[in-house]
């Protein structure tokens, strides 16, 4: 069965220890120049997941993406609701 997930952008000082994220969830990205990593973790544990994070030493900030809060049903021109997408 397929899990939910959430993407996590993660900035850190040093790209080096980044590599300690992977325990946490799936590494999509890593960027070299703008010093962030985003990852991939489980919805329903997300939230404790954010908390181990930001008390690692290395890390900056992070944040979290807003698809799965967001309600993906539309009107159209005469405000009648469509299908979702």
């Amino acid at each position: 069965m397929i899990k939910d997930r959430i993407g996590l952008i993660v900035y850190v000082n040093a790209l080096k220890a980044s590599r300690q994220l992977r325990r946490f969830g799936n590494v999509y990205f890593t960027s070299k120049r703008e010093r962030y990593v985003f990852l991939y973790v489980d919805l329903d544990q997300h939230e404790q997941v954010i908390e181990r994070i930001t008390a690692l030493p290395f890390v900056e900030n992070v944040l979290r993406s807003e698809r799965p809060f967001i309600i993906e049903t539309y009107a159209n021109k005469k405000g009648k609701m469509q299908e979702e997408v």
